[in-house]
């Protein structure tokens, strides 16, 4: 199926995880292709391909499902988060300079559980003071929200609050550029942030498609199937822990995000 339209430079990776993919519609995996065709050189069909995905977010067929009290995990680096946030909170200042990312990343890290109770109460009031006030829709990520659950009979909260917690970067195998090298390296000593967000809490929830990615992230590390993908050069002891079932959704605001915060060191 779909032989019949031909895409030059179009990575072999990426039209068989389309064409493959279980959880896509027949439609979406032909308008992709054709949105592909015609162009010049990879970088166009690139192109193309990521703007055809961001107009077809959260499409998947298998739509999920949770009860009261069933927690997702999601997790970022700590800096990125930080970075962002600071960088909200200067534009909704009227440019107002004073949001260090240093200063975000001591209050997100005296969020962590367990933590200092003094230091959590003192963080959630900077939040609620000017958090709210600032930015309040700020997400915790664009659109959409990578999402995993917990291993086999534990709570996305567990998994995060484990001692096999800094895995997870590994096992969920992050296409972040931090990862990638020549060749590919796993660096170690970065500090992630994990959010468990309450899964009723979450809006259009769906296991992803090749369209929750783009081309370069399709192409390198994600395949069909509803599980992540360990980094194939991660150490050998995170690469058998295996992958864990992902599922994606719009994104969630961080305030409602800060009451289950992990810090840890990958």
């Amino acid at each position: 199926m779909f032989d019949d339209i031909e895409v030059e430079h179009l990575a072999a990776e990426v039209r068989a995880n389309v064409t493959k993919d279980g959880n896509l519609t027949d439609d979406h995996k032909r308008n992709v292709l054709i949105a592909c065709q015609n162009k010049s050189d990879e970088h166009e069909v690139e192109q193309a391909f990521d703007a055809y995905a961001d107009a077809n977010r959260l499409v998947g067929l298998i739509q999920l499902d949770y009860n009261d009290g069933e927690f997702l995990g999601h997790i970022k680096t700590l800096e990125s988060v930080s970075r962002f946030l600071a960088k909200r909170l200067q534009e909704t200042d009227d440019g107002a300079a004073g949001y260090e990312v240093h200063r975000i990343i001591d209050h997100l890290k005296a969020l962590s559980l367990p933590g200092d109770p003094l230091e959590k109460e003192e963080a959630l009031a900077w939040f609620e003071e000017e958090v709210k006030t600032s930015a309040p829709n700020h997400t915790v990520s664009g659109k959409p929200m990578w999402l995993f659950e917990g291993e086999e009979d534990q709570d996305a909260r567990e998994t995060l609050a484990s001692t096999d917690g800094y895995m997870l970067p590994c096992r969920l195998g992050l296409p972040d550029s931090k990862f990638w090298g020549d060749p590919p390296f796993y660096p170690r000593g970065i500090e992630f942030i994990g959010f468990a967000l309450d899964a009723t809490s979450l809006t259009d929830l769906c296991r992803p498609t090749a369209l929750d990615g783009n081309y370069d992230s399709v192409r390198k590390i994600w395949q069909f199937g509803g599980e992540t993908i360990p980094l194939p050069h991660g150490p050998e002891e995170m690469r058998e822990k295996g992958g864990l079932p992902e599922a994606v959704s719009q994104p969630a605001l961080l305030l409602g995000a800060i009451n289950h915060v992990y810090v840890f060191t990958n």
